[in-house]
């Protein structure tokens, strides 16, 4: 007999699934990432209270199965439609990435309550906020604060001595060594110290008081390359949203 679920979901992605049905991946509040099938949502307009478009939020109710984890979706509704953030190019393409990082670095059926009210309360925000300086960044913080990637900064990460002045920081070990331990990783290299204590600023504020704060040039230039470097290691690099957004810049890809 199949077990019904119902819990609030952030749709992560949409695709077309055989002639009728949609194929969704979505970030739930009780069960963390999985996948349902929306049988006949393509053909018949109005089946579910949703079009389960990304960056919609929505009530579900699913059959779990469990020989494929590929549930089935029996009742949807929308709860929320951020649609502000699609008339923005940028937001559009940081939400995006929120969305994909969060669809890249979750394992399925993994309950993470607190990854959701992330995602959530930042796609609020771009929803309705116009200033938009450092969003990335703080989001990407806060997101390996809460999924496991955390970065080690408040103790060497090799053999957990505290840290003075002369630390290094290892994207292979995930954090900063100590003097001694430089040898862990020959690679390993000086951060500014505005940069470490950027990311402990970001780690411990609210995103009402952290999400639009000036950094000094020097301190964002290195932020951005720390943290893109350390998701490129531990979790994968290639987000089609920070190709599209570079683009849009003209910037070189």
């Amino acid at each position: 007999m199949s077990i019904i679920h119902k819990t609030e979901a952030i749709v992560l992605e949409r695709r077309d699934y055989r002639e009728t049905s949609y194929l969704l991946s979505f970030f739930t509040a009780d069960f963390g990432k999985i996948r349902c099938q929306a049988k006949g949502a393509r053909r018949r307009a109005g089946k579910f209270g949703t079009n389960f478009l990304p960056l919609s939020y929505n009530t579900i109710v699913f059959y779990e199965n469990r020989k494929n984890e590929l549930h089935i979706i029996s009742q949807a509704d929308l709860l929320e439609h951020f649609g502000n953030i699609d008339k923005h190019i940028e937001k559009l393409s940081y939400a995006s990435y929120f969305l994909e990082l969060a669809n890249t670095a979750m394992p399925f059926e993994e309950k993470n309550y607190d990854v959701f009210i992330l995602l959530t309360n930042f796609l609020k925000f771009l929803d309705k906020e116009d200033t938009i300086h450092t969003i990335a960044r703080v989001f990407e913080v806060k997101f390996l604060n809460l999924s496991g990637f955390k970065p080690r900064l408040d103790c060497c990460v090799h053999c957990g001595s505290q840290l003075f002045d002369k630390s290094r920081f290892s994207y292979v070990l995930g954090g900063l060594l100590c003097p001694d331990c430089f040898g862990a990783d020959r690679k390993a290299h000086t951060l500014l110290q505005g940069t470490i204590a950027t990311i402990k600023h970001i780690e411990k504020s609210g995103l009402d008081k952290i999400v639009n704060f000036r950094m000094v040039p020097r301190v964002a230039d290195e932020l951005e390359e720390v943290l893109r470097r350390f998701i490129d290691f531990h979790i994968g690099g290639d987000f089609k949203s920070l190709q599209f957004l570079k683009k849009v810049r003209g910037e070189h890809v």
